[in-house]
């Protein structure tokens, strides 16, 4: 609006005041062109005195001479078609709106007034949570005014709200459909939201949006009810989590494999390095998705192999050393389970007695050396202990014969002995045990017999 002494007048007014300036330049123009077209009717006339008859002349004359003479005359010729005509043209017949004995402009009619009038009041009441009346009353006059002077509904809202004194056009942040803070203006709302995005992105993001669904409405509101902008955008950082993409292009190594090659010939403690790996090189392009400033996704678009990697090669021998395998296999088959691991006769019988007949094969029940190969004189007759190497020894005792040597390497299932009955014996059997750490335990906790 522009602010006079006196009254106020609108933008719409200041329009119409030039129109009709410009509306009397241009009839000024035409009432000199008929006083033009009169006096060269002046000169006809007396050009042609020796034509006309004489009364004629004189009456027509007296007429030409008295519209000569009279610029208003030859105005007012011109004054119905060049004046009337257009101001009935131009103008409206309308409602002139009053706020108190203040002009606020023309409008078609008063329901339109009314209807924005309830518009506003219901969007403030609205945002305060309170009923709000426009605080200033309303009246208004039928009248014609020109076309240009009448406002449209936003006009209108306009001119109420800055009647007011006190209602603003608010800018509304909703996060998920529920209220997150109120600004100023759209333009105060959006930058606050870019402040947040920017908290969690870099110029190397081609796109960033927010997870949850936000909107940014505008509502006339009491201007009190705006935030301030710091006070809101924490609320936003808090409350918002931003999503961003970018496209990465950098150089990855590749990673060599190892290649293991047995050798019979050598024992299984052999290792031999005979090929060395090397790393291959490649340039990979990625897009890379994160949340809050954390990469939580991340696709391979192309990938282009500039060096390829070489295995590395590694030799290891398979020759049996004696190291157990840790699990156990049965030493004897078509045997009898005649005595387990227990007390009997007030000593402890610390194996299991497995009935054959005499001159069955004795094999190792895993990988090992022979530590002990020999005639006890008593107790186990002849008899074998082995050492896997992994804190576990077995004993095989009551041998008729005995098939290996201390020192001797021998692999799970290999001869080593054939039943008997020697020593302590009440009959062919193999008595077997399994010794832990030096220590005697129930073969059945490692197999079932």
């Amino acid at each position: 609006m522009i602010f006079l002494k006196g009254g106020i007048w609108t933008a719409s007014a200041v329009h119409t005041a030039v129109m009709r300036n410009l509306l009397s330049f241009f009839l000024g123009i035409l009432s000199d062109l008929l006083y033009v077209f009169v006096c060269s009717a002046l000169f006809l006339d007396r050009a042609v005195t020796f034509v006309w008859d004489a009364p004629l002349r004189r009456r027509t004359g007296a007429i030409i001479h008295a519209l000569a003479r009279s610029r208003a005359a030859s105005a007012a010729l011109i004054f119905i078609p060049c004046f009337l005509l257009p101001f009935s043209l131009l103008t409206q017949k309308g409602v002139l709106i009053l706020a108190g004995d203040r002009p606020l402009g023309f409008v078609q009619d008063a329901d339109m007034l009314s209807g924005t009038v309830h518009e506003i009041e219901a969007s403030a009441s609205a945002a305060s949570g309170e009923t709000y009346s426009l605080p200033f009353s309303l009246s208004t006059r039928s009248m014609r005014a020109p076309l240009c002077e009448f406002l449209d509904e936003n006009a209108l809202r306009t001119a109420l709200t800055e009647q007011s004194g006190e209602l603003d056009t608010l800018a509304v942040i909703s996060i998920d459909g529920t209220r997150a803070g109120v600004c100023h203006n759209a333009e105060e709302a959006q930058t606050l939201l870019d402040r947040v995005k920017r908290l969690y992105t870099t110029q190397a993001d081609s796109s960033a949006d927010f997870v949850q669904q936000v909107h940014v409405d505008s509502v006339v509101a009491e201007s009190r009810l705006a935030g301030e902008p710091q006070t809101v955008f924490e609320t936003l950082s808090d409350r918002l989590d931003v999503r961003a993409r970018r496209s990465v292009t950098y150089t990855e190594t590749i990673p060599f494999g190892t290649v293991t090659r047995e050798n019979d010939a050598e024992y299984q403690d052999y290792r031999e390095t005979v090929r060395q790996g090397q790393t291959g090189e490649a340039v990979v392009t990625a897009e890379i998705q994160t949340l809050d400033g954390e990469e939580n996704e991340r696709t391979i678009v192309a990938r282009t192999v500039l060096r390829s990697a070489s295995d590395e090669i590694v030799e290891v021998g398979t020759k049996n050393i004696g190291i157990g395998t840790g699990s156990f296999v049965r030493p004897v088959s078509g045997y009898t389970f005649t005595s387990a691991f227990k007390w009997r006769w007030g000593r402890l019988h610390s194996g299991v007695d497995l009935a054959v007949p005499e001159g069955t094969p004795v094999r190792a029940s895993d990988n090992g050396k022979v530590i002990l190969a020999e005639n006890s004189g008593d107790g186990y007759g002849n008899y074998i202990i082995l050492d896997h190497g992994n804190g576990f020894k077995t004993l095989y005792g009551h041998n008729s014969a005995l098939c290996v040597s201390v020192g001797d390497i021998v692999s799970q299932g290999d001869l080593i002995a054939y039943s008997g009955s020697t020593g302590n014996s009440t009959g062919p059997h193999l008595h077997f045990e399994i010794h832990l750490d030096d220590e005697k335990v129930d073969p059945e906790r490692f197999l079932s017999f």
